[in-house]
Protein backbone atom coordinates (compact mmCIF):
# COMPACT_ATOMS: atom_id res chain seq x y z
CA UNK A 1 0.00 0.00 0.00
CA UNK A 2 1.38 3.82 -0.37
CA UNK A 3 1.65 6.26 1.89
CA UNK A 4 -1.60 7.57 0.77
CA UNK A 5 -3.58 4.93 -0.41
CA UNK A 6 -7.10 4.57 0.95
CA UNK A 7 -7.37 1.37 3.92
CA UNK A 8 -9.02 -1.30 3.81
CA UNK A 9 -11.11 -1.45 7.27
CA UNK A 10 -12.34 -4.96 8.11
CA UNK A 11 -16.33 -5.13 8.07
CA UNK A 12 -16.38 -6.29 12.00
CA UNK A 13 -14.68 -3.29 13.13
CA UNK A 14 -17.50 -0.98 13.58
CA UNK A 15 -16.54 2.73 13.78
CA UNK A 16 -17.85 2.28 17.38
CA UNK A 17 -15.38 -0.27 18.15
CA UNK A 18 -12.57 1.90 16.82
CA UNK A 19 -13.46 5.04 18.56
CA UNK A 20 -13.90 2.94 22.07
CA UNK A 21 -10.37 2.04 21.33
CA UNK A 22 -8.78 5.34 20.41
CA UNK A 23 -10.13 6.45 23.67
CA UNK A 24 -8.88 3.41 25.88
CA UNK A 25 -5.37 4.43 24.24
CA UNK A 26 -6.09 8.02 25.10
CA UNK A 27 -6.54 7.41 28.73
CA UNK A 28 -3.77 5.31 29.18
CA UNK A 29 -0.77 6.51 31.55
CA UNK A 30 1.31 6.10 28.16
CA UNK A 31 -0.58 9.04 26.34
CA UNK A 32 -1.50 10.93 29.43
CA UNK A 33 0.99 13.58 28.71
CA UNK A 34 1.16 13.54 24.74
CA UNK A 35 -0.99 16.13 23.86
CA UNK A 36 0.86 16.76 20.15
CA UNK A 37 0.55 12.42 20.30
CA UNK A 38 -3.31 12.22 21.37
CA UNK A 39 -4.35 14.96 18.95
CA UNK A 40 -2.40 12.63 16.49
CA UNK A 41 -4.13 10.08 16.74
CA UNK A 42 -7.55 11.01 17.10
CA UNK A 43 -7.35 12.97 14.22
CA UNK A 44 -5.95 10.72 11.49
CA UNK A 45 -8.43 7.98 13.12
CA UNK A 46 -11.58 10.61 12.97
CA UNK A 47 -10.30 11.29 8.99
CA UNK A 48 -10.01 7.77 7.89
CA UNK A 49 -12.92 6.32 9.40
CA UNK A 50 -14.63 9.81 7.42
CA UNK A 51 -12.90 8.08 4.31
CA UNK A 52 -10.58 10.31 3.95
CA UNK A 53 -7.31 8.92 4.37
CA UNK A 54 -5.78 10.58 0.92
CA UNK A 55 -5.76 13.36 2.55
CA UNK A 56 -3.20 12.55 5.76
CA UNK A 57 -0.37 13.73 4.06
CA UNK A 58 2.54 15.83 6.07
CA UNK A 59 1.29 19.62 4.83
CA UNK A 60 -2.01 18.65 5.82
CA UNK A 61 -0.91 17.38 9.33
CA UNK A 62 1.38 19.75 9.79
CA UNK A 63 -1.43 22.58 9.43
CA UNK A 64 -3.94 21.15 11.04
CA UNK A 65 -2.81 19.17 13.73
CA UNK A 66 0.41 21.08 14.74
CA UNK A 67 -1.03 24.87 13.78
CA UNK A 68 1.57 25.36 11.31
CA UNK A 69 1.58 28.31 9.21
CA UNK A 70 0.38 27.86 5.66
CA UNK A 71 4.20 28.17 4.19
CA UNK A 72 4.77 25.41 6.28
CA UNK A 73 7.54 23.14 3.90
CA UNK A 74 7.68 19.51 4.99
CA UNK A 75 11.06 19.28 3.19
CA UNK A 76 12.22 21.42 5.40
CA UNK A 77 10.86 20.70 8.39
CA UNK A 78 10.83 17.16 9.68
CA UNK A 79 8.20 17.48 12.58
CA UNK A 80 5.54 15.56 11.33
CA UNK A 81 7.85 12.71 10.82
CA UNK A 82 9.42 13.00 14.13
CA UNK A 83 6.04 12.69 15.71
CA UNK A 84 4.44 10.13 13.75
CA UNK A 85 7.33 7.63 14.68
CA UNK A 86 6.67 8.63 18.35
CA UNK A 87 3.38 7.82 18.17
CA UNK A 88 4.24 4.10 16.29
CA UNK A 89 6.92 3.73 19.52
CA UNK A 90 4.22 4.96 21.93
CA UNK A 91 1.23 2.42 21.19
CA UNK A 92 4.24 -0.33 20.89
CA UNK A 93 4.42 0.76 24.12
CA UNK A 94 0.75 0.71 25.09
CA UNK A 95 0.09 -3.00 23.43
CA UNK A 96 2.94 -4.51 25.00
CA UNK A 97 2.06 -3.34 28.57
CA UNK A 98 -1.68 -1.77 29.65
CA UNK A 99 -3.27 -2.94 26.47
CA UNK A 100 -2.10 -6.21 25.61
CA UNK A 101 -5.68 -7.62 26.04
CA UNK A 102 -7.35 -5.21 24.11
CA UNK A 103 -9.67 -6.77 21.35
CA UNK A 104 -8.33 -4.55 18.45
CA UNK A 105 -4.92 -2.83 17.59
CA UNK A 106 -4.44 0.62 15.91
CA UNK A 107 -0.96 0.53 14.09
CA UNK A 108 0.74 3.58 12.08
CA UNK A 109 3.20 1.35 9.62
CA UNK A 110 6.20 3.06 8.94
CA UNK A 111 6.57 5.55 6.52
CA UNK A 112 2.55 5.71 6.25
CA UNK A 113 0.34 8.78 8.14
CA UNK A 114 -3.16 6.68 7.92
CA UNK A 115 -3.84 4.28 10.93
CA UNK A 116 -4.23 0.50 10.43
CA UNK A 117 -6.85 -1.23 11.86
CA UNK A 118 -6.73 -4.96 13.04
CA UNK A 119 -8.55 -7.62 15.70
CA UNK A 120 -6.10 -9.33 17.62
CA UNK A 121 -6.13 -12.58 16.32
CA UNK A 122 -5.62 -11.11 12.86
CA UNK A 123 -2.77 -9.57 14.31
CA UNK A 124 -1.21 -12.51 16.08
CA UNK A 125 -1.88 -14.12 12.54
CA UNK A 126 -0.04 -11.35 10.89
CA UNK A 127 3.31 -12.12 12.91
CA UNK A 128 3.42 -15.89 12.31
CA UNK A 129 3.52 -14.76 9.00
CA UNK A 130 6.44 -12.62 9.23
CA UNK A 131 7.85 -15.29 11.20
CA UNK A 132 7.79 -17.54 8.24
CA UNK A 133 9.03 -14.71 6.15
CA UNK A 134 11.95 -14.77 8.19
CA UNK A 135 12.89 -18.04 8.23
CA UNK A 136 12.63 -18.45 4.46
CA UNK A 137 14.69 -15.62 4.03
CA UNK A 138 17.62 -16.99 6.63
CA UNK A 139 17.51 -19.95 4.54
CA UNK A 140 17.67 -18.56 1.33
CA UNK A 141 20.95 -16.34 2.56
CA UNK A 142 22.22 -19.58 3.68
CA UNK A 143 21.84 -21.21 0.29
CA UNK A 144 23.11 -17.74 -1.91
CA UNK A 145 25.93 -17.56 -0.23
CA UNK A 146 27.10 -20.83 -2.19
CA UNK A 147 27.15 -19.17 -5.57
CA UNK A 148 26.71 -22.29 -7.11
CA UNK A 149 23.43 -22.75 -9.66
CA UNK A 150 21.46 -25.31 -7.68
CA UNK A 151 21.77 -23.68 -4.57
CA UNK A 152 20.91 -20.12 -6.12
CA UNK A 153 17.76 -21.62 -7.97
CA UNK A 154 16.94 -22.85 -4.18
CA UNK A 155 17.78 -20.10 -2.70
CA UNK A 156 15.23 -17.72 -5.37
CA UNK A 157 12.50 -20.39 -4.27
CA UNK A 158 13.14 -19.07 -0.60
CA UNK A 159 13.46 -15.38 -1.03
CA UNK A 160 9.67 -15.91 -3.25
CA UNK A 161 8.00 -17.60 -0.08
CA UNK A 162 9.73 -14.65 2.45
CA UNK A 163 7.95 -12.35 -0.22
CA UNK A 164 4.47 -13.82 -0.24
CA UNK A 165 4.74 -13.97 3.38
CA UNK A 166 5.70 -10.87 4.21
CA UNK A 167 5.26 -8.49 1.41
CA UNK A 168 6.02 -5.17 2.99
CA UNK A 169 9.73 -6.45 4.07
CA UNK A 170 11.89 -5.17 1.24
CA UNK A 171 15.20 -7.78 2.54
CA UNK A 172 13.97 -10.81 0.45
CA UNK A 173 13.16 -8.45 -2.79
CA UNK A 174 17.24 -7.59 -2.14
CA UNK A 175 17.67 -11.09 -2.17
CA UNK A 176 15.67 -12.04 -5.69
CA UNK A 177 17.38 -9.02 -7.22
CA UNK A 178 20.81 -10.59 -5.84
CA UNK A 179 19.96 -14.08 -6.56
CA UNK A 180 19.22 -13.32 -10.58
CA UNK A 181 22.27 -10.51 -10.69
CA UNK A 182 24.74 -13.68 -9.68
CA UNK A 183 22.94 -15.99 -12.26
CA UNK A 184 23.83 -13.73 -14.94
CA UNK A 185 27.28 -13.00 -14.00
CA UNK A 186 28.63 -16.17 -13.36
CA UNK A 187 26.68 -17.46 -16.61
CA UNK A 188 23.74 -20.19 -14.84
CA UNK A 189 21.15 -17.99 -16.51
CA UNK A 190 20.53 -16.20 -20.20
CA UNK A 191 21.32 -12.43 -18.99
CA UNK A 192 18.79 -10.48 -20.78
CA UNK A 193 16.25 -12.86 -18.67
CA UNK A 194 17.64 -11.79 -15.69
CA UNK A 195 18.77 -8.66 -15.41
CA UNK A 196 14.65 -7.25 -15.66
CA UNK A 197 14.47 -9.45 -12.65
CA UNK A 198 16.96 -7.71 -10.83
CA UNK A 199 15.90 -4.40 -11.59
CA UNK A 200 12.00 -4.92 -10.61
CA UNK A 201 12.89 -6.11 -7.64
CA UNK A 202 15.36 -3.98 -6.63
CA UNK A 203 12.86 -1.03 -7.51
CA UNK A 204 10.72 -2.59 -5.07
CA UNK A 205 12.84 -3.13 -2.61
CA UNK A 206 13.79 0.77 -2.34
CA UNK A 207 10.10 1.22 -2.46
CA UNK A 208 9.79 -0.08 0.59
CA UNK A 209 12.80 0.94 2.32
CA UNK A 210 14.18 3.99 0.26
CA UNK A 211 18.06 3.69 2.71
CA UNK A 212 18.57 -0.18 1.26
CA UNK A 213 22.30 0.36 0.51
CA UNK A 214 22.11 -3.64 -1.29
CA UNK A 215 18.95 -2.66 -3.26
CA UNK A 216 21.26 0.04 -4.69
CA UNK A 217 23.64 -2.39 -5.41
CA UNK A 218 21.99 -4.80 -7.01
CA UNK A 219 21.04 -1.53 -8.98
CA UNK A 220 24.19 -0.49 -10.08
CA UNK A 221 25.52 -4.25 -10.98
CA UNK A 222 21.98 -4.05 -13.50
CA UNK A 223 23.09 -0.05 -15.29
CA UNK A 224 26.70 -1.33 -15.52
CA UNK A 225 26.58 -5.49 -16.73
CA UNK A 226 23.36 -4.78 -18.51
CA UNK A 227 22.23 -1.30 -19.33
CA UNK A 228 26.04 0.12 -20.01
CA UNK A 229 25.18 3.78 -18.38
CA UNK A 230 28.22 3.67 -16.28
CA UNK A 231 27.76 7.01 -14.59
CA UNK A 232 23.80 5.65 -13.18
CA UNK A 233 25.52 2.87 -11.69
CA UNK A 234 28.48 4.76 -9.89
CA UNK A 235 25.95 6.71 -8.31
CA UNK A 236 24.28 3.68 -7.11
CA UNK A 237 27.17 2.38 -5.44
CA UNK A 238 28.13 5.67 -3.94
CA UNK A 239 24.64 5.48 -2.95
CA UNK A 240 25.32 2.45 -0.99
CA UNK A 241 28.37 3.68 0.27
CA UNK A 242 26.79 6.51 1.96
CA UNK A 243 24.23 4.06 3.33
CA UNK A 244 26.45 1.98 4.69
CA UNK A 245 29.77 3.12 5.22
CA UNK A 246 30.93 -0.17 7.47
CA UNK A 247 30.17 -2.59 4.54
CA UNK A 248 32.52 -3.28 1.69
CA UNK A 249 30.43 -4.20 -0.72
CA UNK A 250 29.62 -0.54 -2.32
CA UNK A 251 33.24 -0.12 -2.83
CA UNK A 252 33.86 -4.00 -4.10
CA UNK A 253 31.36 -3.42 -6.92
CA UNK A 254 32.25 0.09 -7.15
CA UNK A 255 35.50 -0.92 -8.62
CA UNK A 256 34.59 -3.86 -10.36
CA UNK A 257 31.59 -2.83 -12.32
CA UNK A 258 32.71 0.88 -13.31
CA UNK A 259 36.68 1.68 -12.41
CA UNK A 260 38.34 -1.49 -14.08
CA UNK A 261 35.91 -1.76 -17.09
CA UNK A 262 36.87 2.51 -17.79
CA UNK A 263 40.33 1.28 -17.11
CA UNK A 264 40.96 3.32 -13.81
CA UNK A 265 43.24 0.57 -12.37
CA UNK A 266 44.80 3.00 -9.41
CA UNK A 267 41.23 4.07 -8.07
CA UNK A 268 39.87 0.17 -8.70
CA UNK A 269 42.84 -1.18 -6.50
CA UNK A 270 42.23 1.68 -3.86
CA UNK A 271 38.61 0.14 -3.93
CA UNK A 272 39.35 -3.05 -3.30
CA UNK A 273 41.79 -2.58 -0.65
CA UNK A 274 38.87 -0.18 1.00
CA UNK A 275 36.32 -3.53 0.99
CA UNK A 276 39.38 -5.70 2.25
CA UNK A 277 39.38 -3.68 5.24
CA UNK A 278 35.34 -3.31 5.78
CA UNK A 279 33.25 -5.62 6.93
CA UNK A 280 33.42 -8.37 4.25
CA UNK A 281 30.52 -8.76 1.38
CA UNK A 282 29.25 -12.00 -0.26
CA UNK A 283 31.59 -13.12 -3.37
CA UNK A 284 34.76 -10.73 -1.82
CA UNK A 285 37.15 -13.08 -2.17
CA UNK A 286 36.12 -13.92 -6.05
CA UNK A 287 35.76 -10.17 -6.96
CA UNK A 288 38.87 -9.50 -6.07
CA UNK A 289 40.43 -12.27 -8.18
CA UNK A 290 39.02 -10.88 -10.97
CA UNK A 291 39.75 -7.37 -10.26
CA UNK A 292 43.35 -8.28 -9.55
CA UNK A 293 43.62 -10.07 -12.55
CA UNK A 294 42.17 -7.52 -14.86
CA UNK A 295 44.56 -5.12 -12.98
CA UNK A 296 47.60 -7.07 -14.05
CA UNK A 297 47.96 -8.30 -10.78
CA UNK A 298 48.83 -11.35 -11.56
CA UNK A 299 51.17 -12.80 -8.76
CA UNK A 300 48.24 -11.74 -6.29
CA UNK A 301 46.04 -13.44 -8.17
CA UNK A 302 48.43 -16.59 -7.44
CA UNK A 303 48.55 -15.57 -3.55
CA UNK A 304 44.98 -15.51 -3.64
CA UNK A 305 44.14 -19.22 -5.14
CA UNK A 306 46.75 -21.06 -3.73
CA UNK A 307 44.31 -23.01 -1.69
CA UNK A 308 42.50 -23.99 -4.74
CA UNK A 309 39.44 -26.10 -2.68
CA UNK A 310 38.66 -23.38 -0.41
CA UNK A 311 35.10 -21.45 -0.10
CA UNK A 312 31.86 -22.52 -2.37
CA UNK A 313 33.78 -21.59 -5.93
CA UNK A 314 36.55 -23.95 -6.21
CA UNK A 315 35.88 -23.70 -9.83
CA UNK A 316 36.47 -20.41 -10.11
CA UNK A 317 39.68 -20.18 -8.01
CA UNK A 318 41.01 -22.70 -10.62
CA UNK A 319 39.78 -20.91 -13.71
CA UNK A 320 41.19 -17.43 -12.16
CA UNK A 321 44.42 -19.59 -11.27
CA UNK A 322 44.75 -20.92 -14.60
CA UNK A 323 44.35 -17.37 -16.65
CA UNK A 324 47.19 -16.02 -14.55
CA UNK A 325 49.28 -18.76 -15.43
CA UNK A 326 48.49 -17.94 -18.87
CA UNK A 327 48.90 -14.47 -18.80
CA UNK A 328 52.66 -14.59 -17.02
CA UNK A 329 53.78 -17.36 -19.65
CA UNK A 330 52.68 -20.55 -17.79
CA UNK A 331 50.84 -21.49 -20.06
CA UNK A 332 51.52 -25.50 -20.01
CA UNK A 333 51.18 -25.20 -16.40
CA UNK A 334 47.76 -23.63 -16.49
CA UNK A 335 46.98 -26.52 -19.01
CA UNK A 336 47.77 -29.42 -16.31
CA UNK A 337 45.94 -27.42 -13.59
CA UNK A 338 42.61 -26.80 -15.99
CA UNK A 339 42.34 -30.24 -17.40
CA UNK A 340 43.21 -32.22 -14.15
CA UNK A 341 39.64 -30.27 -12.91
CA UNK A 342 37.61 -30.36 -16.16
CA UNK A 343 34.09 -30.42 -14.63
CA UNK A 344 32.86 -27.62 -14.05
CA UNK A 345 31.97 -24.95 -17.45
CA UNK A 346 34.06 -21.95 -16.06
CA UNK A 347 36.79 -24.73 -16.04
CA UNK A 348 36.60 -26.13 -18.90
CA UNK A 349 36.27 -22.21 -20.38
CA UNK A 350 39.26 -21.37 -19.22
CA UNK A 351 40.68 -24.75 -20.28
CA UNK A 352 40.05 -23.75 -23.92
CA UNK A 353 42.01 -20.85 -23.57
CA UNK A 354 45.03 -21.74 -21.95
CA UNK A 355 45.34 -24.52 -24.29
CA UNK A 356 45.07 -21.90 -27.08
CA UNK A 357 47.77 -19.87 -25.68
CA UNK A 358 49.90 -22.67 -24.82
CA UNK A 359 49.53 -23.82 -28.81
CA UNK A 360 47.44 -27.14 -28.11
CA UNK A 361 44.70 -26.69 -30.74
CA UNK A 362 43.44 -30.05 -30.09
CA UNK A 363 42.93 -29.60 -26.47
CA UNK A 364 40.99 -26.13 -26.70
CA UNK A 365 38.98 -26.98 -29.72
CA UNK A 366 37.46 -29.77 -27.40
CA UNK A 367 36.78 -27.65 -24.57
CA UNK A 368 35.24 -25.47 -26.99
CA UNK A 369 32.90 -28.49 -28.42
CA UNK A 370 32.33 -29.93 -24.38
CA UNK A 371 30.66 -26.28 -24.34
CA UNK A 372 28.66 -25.91 -27.49
CA UNK A 373 27.17 -29.45 -26.42
CA UNK A 374 26.06 -28.06 -23.19
CA UNK A 375 24.39 -25.17 -24.99
CA UNK A 376 22.83 -27.60 -27.78
CA UNK A 377 21.22 -29.46 -24.33
CA UNK A 378 19.66 -26.17 -23.53
CA UNK A 379 22.12 -24.53 -20.99
CA UNK A 380 23.10 -20.77 -21.62
CA UNK A 381 26.52 -20.58 -22.13
CA UNK A 382 29.03 -17.48 -22.54
CA UNK A 383 29.15 -16.52 -26.28
CA UNK A 384 31.92 -14.29 -24.53
CA UNK A 385 34.05 -17.53 -22.65
CA UNK A 386 32.99 -19.32 -26.48
CA UNK A 387 34.80 -16.06 -28.14
CA UNK A 388 37.90 -15.99 -25.62
CA UNK A 389 38.57 -19.59 -26.79
CA UNK A 390 38.37 -18.50 -30.70
CA UNK A 391 40.74 -15.66 -29.89
CA UNK A 392 43.54 -18.01 -28.68
CA UNK A 393 42.97 -20.32 -31.39
CA UNK A 394 44.02 -17.20 -33.48
CA UNK A 395 40.71 -17.21 -35.62
CA UNK A 396 40.17 -13.52 -35.24
CA UNK A 397 36.88 -13.10 -37.00
CA UNK A 398 34.46 -16.22 -35.13
CA UNK A 399 35.96 -14.46 -31.86
CA UNK A 400 34.66 -10.99 -33.09
CA UNK A 401 31.80 -12.65 -34.44
CA UNK A 402 30.79 -14.15 -30.89
CA UNK A 403 31.68 -10.77 -29.45
CA UNK A 404 29.27 -9.28 -31.20
CA UNK A 405 26.57 -11.71 -30.01
CA UNK A 406 27.67 -11.69 -26.29
CA UNK A 407 27.01 -8.12 -26.41
CA UNK A 408 23.76 -8.58 -28.52
CA UNK A 409 22.73 -10.40 -25.36
CA UNK A 410 23.96 -8.16 -22.89
CA UNK A 411 26.37 -10.72 -21.46
CA UNK A 412 27.92 -9.49 -18.17
CA UNK A 413 31.71 -9.91 -18.92
CA UNK A 414 31.27 -7.25 -22.06
CA UNK A 415 31.74 -4.58 -19.66
CA UNK A 416 35.79 -5.85 -19.88
CA UNK A 417 35.89 -5.72 -23.33
CA UNK A 418 38.59 -2.74 -22.93
CA UNK A 419 40.77 -4.43 -20.48
CA UNK A 420 40.35 -8.06 -20.54
CA UNK A 421 44.23 -9.65 -21.26
CA UNK A 422 42.91 -12.86 -22.98
CA UNK A 423 41.36 -10.47 -25.71
CA UNK A 424 44.63 -7.89 -25.98
CA UNK A 425 45.15 -9.58 -29.70
CA UNK A 426 41.70 -7.78 -30.49
CA UNK A 427 42.33 -4.55 -29.70
CA UNK A 428 44.22 -3.19 -32.92
CA UNK A 429 40.90 -4.31 -34.79
CA UNK A 430 38.71 -1.78 -36.00
CA UNK A 431 35.44 -4.27 -35.27
CA UNK A 432 36.57 -4.36 -32.03
CA UNK A 433 36.90 -1.14 -30.88
CA UNK A 434 33.79 -0.15 -32.80
CA UNK A 435 32.20 -3.24 -29.94
CA UNK A 436 34.38 -1.29 -27.63
CA UNK A 437 32.74 1.95 -28.50
CA UNK A 438 29.14 0.14 -27.98
CA UNK A 439 29.59 -0.17 -24.42
CA UNK A 440 31.70 2.53 -23.75
CA UNK A 441 30.67 5.95 -25.07
CA UNK A 442 33.67 7.73 -23.49
CA UNK A 443 37.32 6.61 -24.00
CA UNK A 444 38.72 4.10 -21.46
CA UNK A 445 41.62 5.22 -19.77
CA UNK A 446 43.13 2.01 -20.19
CA UNK A 447 46.46 3.18 -22.75
CA UNK A 448 46.89 5.85 -20.41
CA UNK A 449 46.98 3.49 -17.33
CA UNK A 450 49.27 0.99 -19.42
CA UNK A 451 52.64 2.11 -16.55
CA UNK A 452 50.29 0.79 -13.53
CA UNK A 453 49.45 -2.79 -15.42
CA UNK A 454 53.13 -3.24 -16.18
CA UNK A 455 53.71 -2.25 -12.41
CA UNK A 456 51.33 -4.48 -11.01
CA UNK A 457 52.15 -7.19 -13.06
CA UNK A 458 56.16 -7.03 -11.97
Amino acid sequence: MSRYEKPTIPEELTPEAIQAEVERILTSEKFARSKRLRTLLRFTVVQTLQGNADMLKEYVIGTEVLKKPDSYDPRSDSLVRVLASRLRVKLREYYSDGGSKDPLVIEFPKGKYVPRFQRREQLQSEVEKKLRARNAYSQGRFLAARFNASALAEAATHFSEAVEADPDWPQPRVGLASVSAFQALLGFRRPREAWPSVKLQADSALRLDELSSEAHICLGMAQAFHDWRWHDAESHFQKAIERDCYSGAGHLWRAIACLIPAGRFPEASFELSQARDLAPAPFLEEAQMLGMYLCGQHQAVLRLTENLDAGYMPAWRRSMRGCALASMGRAREAVDLCAAHNDHPRTIAALGYVAGVAGNPDKALEAFALLTDCRAHGNWVSNYDLAVIQNALGNRNDALALLQEALREKEPWTAFLAVDPRLAALREAAKFEALVRRIQPVETEVRENSAFLRESAS
